[in-house]
């Protein structure tokens, strides 16, 4: 369903960059510098951060703390964000991200917490997640 019936521009390169931290697994430098573009960014563009904003702090607090409920509630928020953002955005494709998150978060709330699975289960979980972590996937124009 076409939601969405604007154009997608290619995004800033200041975004790139944030895409690139985000893609490689430095969701805490993608955080960092979502946050700063947040600060001077119009709308729509302030939407799409906002919410790649949560999903980095989400998959940052997942990967570097052990964060179930968390994570889970972000990435929530996120994909509620993102919603009326489909089928792309600023260069991004926010149809496959959306879909990528679902299916994270479902992952996520199917998996055991740290102290039933126990510390070394919890922490091979969180290798193996990372892999399947989403990524933020440009639009070639």
């Amino acid at each position: 369903m076409q939601r969405n019936p604007q154009p997608s521009a290619a995004p800033p390169p200041t975004l790139r960059e944030a895409i690139d931290s985000f893609n490689r697994g430095d969701y805490f430098a993608a955080s960092e510098q979502l946050e700063m573009l947040g600060y001077d960014a119009a709308q729509p563009l302030k939407d799409v951060i906002g919410a790649l904003h949560r999903v980095a702090v989400g998959l940052h607090l997942r990967f570097s703390r052990g964060g179930r409920q968390a994570t889970i509630n972000l990435l929530s928020q996120a994909m509620m964000a993102l919603e009326e953002l489909r089928p792309s955005r600023a260069g991004i494709d926010i149809e496959r991200l959306c879909n990528e998150l679902a299916a994270y978060t479902d992952e996520i709330r199917a998996s055991q917490r740290q102290y039933e699975a126990g510390a070394l289960r919890h922490k091979a979980r969180l290798f193996i997640e990372r892999r399947r972590a989403p990524k933020i996937v440009l639009i070639e124009t």
